[in-house]
């Protein structure tokens, strides 16, 4: 897949030299973290944009189960870098990163088990050959699709109302608040200076950073509680369309949205 759209890169972004190797790399003795000892994680969103669709992973953790493909963000690597990477080991894909959606936290019984650094990322290709081709499935989504899919993560569920593909994207800053163009590239270069700061230190984000993201995922869990409630109506209206139209349909194949509602229906 060429995408002449995935060049638009966003001011301040840093699209690093990335080697495609046929293994996948081991550091875990590497993996950055902060202060507080949190594990700091790197990842993108893969988005066909023409397409208007998302690729996810197979976990290899728990069955029926789909997710962003992400890792360890590594001491001699910066978090784009580890980003991209990763990406390509998990997903065999390779294309361009186009912004920052932000540092998310990953929940473990009401404390913080990893802090994740997701970039949107456009697909330029899609190869046949990876690292892990033999312990990972990939499958498309649409939007609504992929935010059931990763129902059991909500910080994923995050990542995705804030990229491109969410009905309600506006261009913003990480206050939530609308801004020029000149204004969202400083604020972009601003974010990257002091993520390379941080990366130079080995520390992680920054207290108040992660306050601000605390506040920043409280507004996006009200958001994912109003489209939850969305998603539950259409699912609602399908179940009564199919139920009236049983007879005629039976033996056909279900939508693949009905199908996703029976693998995540409740969470894993």
């Amino acid at each position: 897949m060429q995408n002449t759209e995935a060049m638009e890169v966003a001011s301040g972004v840093n699209n690093p030299k990335i080697k495609y190797k046929k293994n996948a790399r081991h550091g875990h003795g590497k993996d950055v973290v902060d202060d507080n000892e949190i594990r700091q994680v790197a990842g993108c969103l893969p988005i066909d944009p023409i397409n208007k669709r998302i690729l996810l992973i197979s976990s290899r953790k728990t069955e029926n189960a789909w997710v962003i493909p992400k890792g360890g963000w590594e001491e001699d690597e910066t978090q784009e870098h580890a980003a991209m990477r990763e990406t390509w080991e998990e997903a065999g894909i390779k294309g361009v990163i186009v912004r920052h959606l932000g540092v998310f936290a990953e929940m473990k019984k009401k404390k913080a088990k990893a802090h994740h650094w997701i970039y949107e990322l456009h697909i330029q290709e899609v190869t046949k050959k990876f690292p892990e081709k033999k312990k990972r499935e990939r499958r498309w989504f649409n939007y609504e699709e992929s935010l059931l899919a990763t129902t059991a993560h909500p910080y994923m569920q995050a990542a995705i109302r804030m990229s491109s593909l969410s009905p309600d994207y506006v261009a913003q800053d990480r206050n939530v608040q609308p801004q020029s163009e000149q204004q969202q590239a400083q604020a972009q270069a601003q974010a990257q200076a002091q993520a390379q700061a941080q990366q130079t230190q080995g520390q992680g984000p920054t207290p108040e950073q992660l306050q601000h993201q605390q506040r920043l995922l409280e507004q996006q869990r009200e958001q994912l509680l109003e489209q939850q409630k969305l998603l539950e109506q259409r699912q609602r209206e399908l179940l009564e369309q199919q139920q009236q139209h049983k007879q005629q349909e039976e033996g056909a194949p279900q939508s693949s949205l009905s199908q996703l509602k029976k693998i995540f229906g409740s969470k894993n």
